[in-house]
């Protein structure tokens, strides 16, 4: 199986600090999302970018 080279798409800033704010994940007792068999994360965040800035 080969990989597809990544797709890089640059966020406006602290758009992911305020995507875990909304999660109420933001804290030092939260693990922050890595590595994902899927892509509900990235397409959560790239919802999340649409709606806060459109």
């Amino acid at each position: 199986m080969a990989l597809r080279p990544p797709i890089i798409r640059a966020l406006p800033y602290n758009t992911f600090y305020q995507w875990l704010k909304m999660k109420e994940k933001l804290g030092g007792q939260h693990k922050v999302p890595r590595l994902s068999n899927d892509r509900k994360v990235a397409d959560e965040i790239l919802s999340f970018t649409s709606k806060l800035y459109s």
